[in-house]
């Protein structure tokens, strides 16, 4: 019912002809223009939809029922940013095909997140890995889409890397499982991976970069800074698996360095 609902959202608005109303504000000394328009709604819609709906699937998990769970929203975070990356997607393309290609993978994603967010609730279900796997997959290509999107913007560094700050943030509260670590913990680690991406989209802004070096870039800060923390709350981080995340980034850096001429 729920992925149905999320699916005929963009459907419907695409049929419906909204006014446009414009707004003007002032941001840290400058003026910023808001546009609000079918495409502004359906942005705003889908993800909180998606945020009410995965609260209602996961409240029906047998550990939140029995109160061993007491806080849901860090699990709302990744689904929602999957329908925040579709409805963006969905309001920049021009072709049907393309659009329903979108819609339909964009969909599958969003269901593979909720099924992943449900079994990764408790550590000792079935399938609890593969549910961590899927969502660490998904989580890493919604957020390499949300780079991209958001640099491609070319808007000013205080926007595109608050925007930034706030999807790495948000992406790593999801994956460090704040309710077993505990949240404050996984908070403040993942304030420091999202401040560390943030800067790093800070300092892109300032070379002539492609988005896709771009967003390849910002991945591989945010994919080794979640996965050292990962590493040292199980109390492997260790030379060796520095030297390895050092290896992946270098990769990292050679492929946005291919990709710097492709725009």
């Amino acid at each position: 019912m729920l992925v149905a609902l999320i699916a005929l959202t963009p459907v419907a608005l695409a049929v419906v002809e909204l006014p446009t109303r414009s707004a003007s504000i002032s941001f840290l000394g400058s003026a910023l223009s808001i546009t609000l328009s079918t495409d502004s709604l359906l942005i705003v819609l889908m993800p909180v939809l998606t945020c009410a709906g995965v609260d209602w699937v996961l409240r029906s998990h047998p550990d939140v029922r029995a109160g061993e769970i007491p806080y849901l929203f860090p699990f709302w975070i990744a689904p929602a940013f999957a329908a925040l990356t579709v409805s963006w997607l969905l309001t920049r393309i021009t072709t049907w095909p393309l659009w329903i290609g979108v819609l339909l993978l964009g969909i599958v994603a969003i269901a593979t997140l909720i099924f992943a967010e449900y079994v990764g609730l408790s550590p000792y279900a079935p399938g609890y890995a593969v549910a961590r796997l899927a969502l660490t997959g998904v989580s890493y290509a919604i957020a390499f889409g949300l780079f991209t999107l958001i640099y491609s913007s070319h808007e000013r560094s205080v926007i595109t890397a608050t925007l930034t700050t706030l999807v790495a943030f948000g992406l790593t509260l999801d994956l460090m499982s704040p309710h077993l670590i505990g949240l404050g913990t996984a908070a403040t680690f993942s304030l420091v991976v999202g401040l560390l991406v943030g800067e790093a989209n800070w300092a892109l802004n300032y070379w002539n970069l492609s988005i896709w070096s771009a967003g390849v870039i910002l991945l591989s800060v945010l994919y080794v800074m979640i996965g050292l923390a990962q590493q040292y709350f199980q109390d492997r981080l260790s030379r060796g698996v520095v030297i390895e995340f050092a290896i992946v980034a270098a990769i990292a850096v050679f492929i946005a360095w291919q990709l710097a001429g492709v725009r």
